[in-house]
């Protein structure tokens, strides 16, 4: 929610003047600011700029969705921080999870993703610098083999996450931090750089924060975060073209991968179907060919390409 709309909200929380919202900075990065919209129950605010599953676009998914976060006075700075945590419901685990966009919900999780609404400025943030890096704090409990995640998007126009048919053109750029496996009970800081895919100005950043791996969450994983911000060491940001190509053809069962005219290096070569999921993982150096042998039901899939300077998409159609 944003506080040029919220005025009289964000007065009664005893907030100091508010501030016009600029194009470089991560709105209420702090967690200090809390307010209860429409639908939230009223002993568990939200933040201010910061949205959850049970204010989705799906209102009867939101009222059955549990709450699966809180306001905690335990702080890196000033008084309040977000803790996220995996809650059990239905005989399914609701990820803790919250975003500056809007979450649109369905009871398949597979359906389910997080979009910035560009029609509506209660779930987007207005941003058009290129950091260099997205920075911020936290603490967290993980489960065995599971752990939360930090995701930022610069994009043009409307993004989504995760994306549909592998299309991410309105992506800019893009920073993800993985949270450790294991227990962190101090305030530990982060810093990801952020990948650049085109050489655009952003209009929007669509921040994700979660306690637990996505779809495949573990009930009892939490996480709490604070202080989130982007760094700037530049005035450009730093740049990560698509160069060179990736050619892809299926023969009997068999994947024929080429890297041609590519930067320097090793891949991590990913095939992953039309809902996002990893079907093969390899890797392959610069110039190399490969065949992976693989059975893959008709369908359209999504072979990527990707080092730490270039990352390269194919489409290819299985009949």
């Amino acid at each position: 929610m944003k506080k040029t709309i919220l005025f009289l909200s964000v007065i009664l929380l005893g907030s100091p003047l508010l501030q016009a919202q600029t194009a470089d900075t991560i709105q209420n990065s702090g967690f200090e600011n809390w307010h209860v919209p429409i639908g939230i129950p009223a002993d568990h605010p939200l933040p201010v700029d910061w949205n959850g599953i049970k204010n989705s676009d799906n209102a009867i998914i939101s009222s059955l969705a549990p709450v699966n976060w809180e306001r905690c006075d335990t702080a890196h700075s000033g008084k309040y921080s977000l803790k996220l945590f995996n809650v059990s419901s239905m005989g399914l685990v609701a990820t803790g999870t919250m975003s500056n966009g809007r979450y649109h919900a369905e009871m398949n999780a597979d359906d389910s993703y997080v979009y910035t609404d560009i029609s509506n400025p209660l779930f987007n943030t207005p941003f058009t610098a290129r950091p260099d890096s997205l920075v911020g704090w936290f603490m967290c409990k993980s489960v065995s083999g599971d752990r939360g995640n930090v995701l930022a998007i610069l994009h043009t126009g409307y993004a989504r996450s995760p994306v549909l048919n592998g299309d991410s053109s309105t992506w800019v750029a893009k920073a993800s931090f993985d949270l450790p496996g294991s227990n962190i009970n101090k305030w530990t800081r982060f810093s990801v750089p952020f990948k650049y895919y085109s050489n655009s100005n952003p209009q929007y950043i669509l921040i994700i924060l979660t306690s637990g791996n996505g779809k495949h969450a573990i009930a009892g994983s939490s996480a709490k975060f604070d202080d989130l911000n982007v760094v700037f060491n530049n005035s450009t940001g730093i740049k990560h073209f698509q160069k060179g190509a990736l050619n892809v053809f299926a023969n009997n069962n068999k994947l024929h991968l080429e890297l041609k005219n590519v930067m320097r290096g090793v891949y991590k070569i990913r095939v992953l179907n039309i809902l996002g999921r990893v079907q093969a993982v390899t890797t392959m150096k610069s110039g190399e060919n490969k065949i992976i042998d693989i059975f893959l039901p008709s369908g359209i899939y999504i072979v990527q390409a990707e080092n730490s300077d270039n990352i390269l998409t194919k489409k290819i159609l299985i009949h």
